[in-house]
């Protein structure tokens, strides 16, 4: 049997990290690393490839957020209503370049799903070597094949271009598939298509190997197969195969889709923290994978949020019913902004006597309303009006207290459409916003579907109307500076 010392280069990573970890670094003995000498230790480096960068700021990129302030009786917003604006609340806000480098920022998101990728890397490059259970060590291979294929699924779609005819040309990330063995080595940008092919092919490798029996307590931190065939639901959905977005999701709701809705008479509670933490809860069977995401993402009186006026047009819907997810409360900080109580904050603290520490959230990265969301738009696409509908009441009859929507007349003229197919895709994608608010979807369903966004700037911050077309290029984030220095090319403007 082989010893292999653990060592994660990553130097994707931002070089101030490198920097900030030198003096420490130095400090180590340079052998004074992990040995992946069993499996038990490479099941363990496995569960550190889950990146903690929560993509959840992305809302502030889209229709989920404004100028927070309300309008005067001229409809110009006058200040940020109590919030405050920092640089990088701008620039997202306005789709710029951002600047900042640490948590709810690109470069972060960045940074943490390569040095996640870097430690499924590791164990893949040895675990043929250590001896040991088969079926043990391919359930390690599955979940490191697994988690290496959603993040750079999740990196490409931050900083590329959308899935179209035009992936095969369009610049993706480097794709990397084995441990780096230099310190700054050189790397060329996959297309679009090229990462798709690649995170398939993980993706259905891991699927095959999956082992939920390794496994403890609710599963739910890990890549089980439930999360995997989510997984899948979503990766075909975005990729326009529509056949195989139907496929795994039937897998995954296995008949039972209503089981995989949460149910909002448990999420009642005696405050937010209570509420949160119900909602967030891993053994909730809608919640199919959680992760610990570092972030202030939940601090709602920094950035530019929703106000009133926004959150009640936002859960108007045609049947002109009262929309339970609003039943926990809308909440409010500073003189404006609203919200759901879906996020609660946790705090580490550096040590026992310290004030200052990382603040984080327990983020549902994959749920099962979105399965059901992703077929109902996979079945609309195929063609089954039907069976489209028939999906979005399962949502619909918790969501609305046992309504459903039946008059697709009514719901094509509640959203303008000039048919009831186009008004029953917009009935799925106003489903998805209001549903995964918070989570960071609704900016992959604009960049999906080209929808442009228009922002506000209130007269406190520059004032004035800013639009975000429906090609426009900036829909692909701008790749990090650092990233950059490597020779990783720009995305154009």
């Amino acid at each position: 049997m082989k010893n292999y010392k653990l060592k994660i280069f990553a130097p994707l990573l931002s070089l101030a990290l490198a920097f900030t970890a030198c003096d420490n670094y130095l400090d180590e003995s340079p052998d004074d690393r992990l040995e992946l000498d069993t499996l038990e230790k490479a099941a363990k480096v496995v569960a550190d490839s889950y990146s903690q960068a929560s993509y959840a700021f992305t809302d502030i990129y889209t229709d989920l957020a404004g100028p927070t302030g309300n309008p005067d009786g001229n409809g110009i917003v006058q200040t940020a209503g109590g919030n405050f604006i920092r640089i990088q609340d701008q620039q997202v806000y306005t789709w710029d370049e951002v600047d900042a480098i640490f948590q709810d920022t690109p470069t972060f998101f960045w940074d943490q799903s390569y040095e996640a990728i870097a430690h499924a890397n590791e164990v893949l490059a040895v675990i043929d070597d250590l001896e040991g259970d088969k079926d043990f060590k391919d359930a390690i291979i599955g979940e490191a094949l697994l988690s290496r294929a959603y993040n750079h699924f999740m990196l490409v779609n931050m900083f590329g271009l959308h899935y179209d005819g035009n992936a095969g040309s369009n610049l993706g990330i480097p794709y990397i598939s084995s441990p780096e063995t230099e310190f700054l080595p050189s790397y060329t940008r996959n297309t679009v298509q090229e990462v798709y092919d690649l995170v398939e092919a993980d993706l259905l490798k891991g699927l095959s190997l999956i082992d939920d029996r390794f496994f403890s307590g609710t599963k739910k931190y890990h890549f089980t197969r439930k999360a995997g065939l989510a997984f899948a639901s979503r990766f075909y959905l975005w990729k326009r195969d529509y056949t195989n977005c139907k496929k795994y999701s039937d897998l995954f709701l296995d008949g039972s889709p209503s089981i995989y809705v949460k149910n909002y008479d448990d999420l009642q509670g005696s405050g937010y923290n209570d509420i949160a933490d119900k909602y967030g809860d891993p053994t909730d069977e809608s919640n199919v994978l959680v992760m610990t995401k570092i972030s202030n993402h939940q601090r709602r009186g920094t950035g530019y949020r929703l106000n009133n006026t926004d959150v009640n047009r936002l859960f108007a819907n045609p049947l002109g019913a009262r929309d339970e997810r609003t039943s926990t409360g809308i909440w409010r900080i500073g003189t404006d902004a609203r919200y759901l109580s879906r996020l609660r904050e946790f705090f580490f603290r550096e040590n026992l006597s310290s004030n200052s520490g990382t603040p984080y959230h327990i983020g549902v990265e994959l749920k099962g309303e979105e399965v059901v969301l992703n077929r109902a738009e996979a079945n609309l696409q195929l063609g089954d009006q039907a069976a489209a509908l028939a999906d979005i009441n399962v949502l619909a009859r918790e969501r609305y207290n046992d309504a459903e929507f039946t008059d697709l007349a009514a719901v094509a003229a509640f959203y303008g459409a000039p048919d009831e197919a186009t008004g029953l895709l917009a009935l799925i994608l106003d489903e998805r916003a209001k549903e995964f608010w918070d989570h960071g979807l609704r900016w992959f369903d604009i960049k999906r579907y080209n929808i442009p966004v228009t922002h506000v700037l209130p007269v406190s911050e520059g004032g004035g109307t800013l639009e975000l077309t429906a090609n426009d290029l900036r829909k692909a984030v701008q790749i990090p500076q650092d990233a950059q220095s490597f020779g990783i090319s720009p995305n154009p403007r």
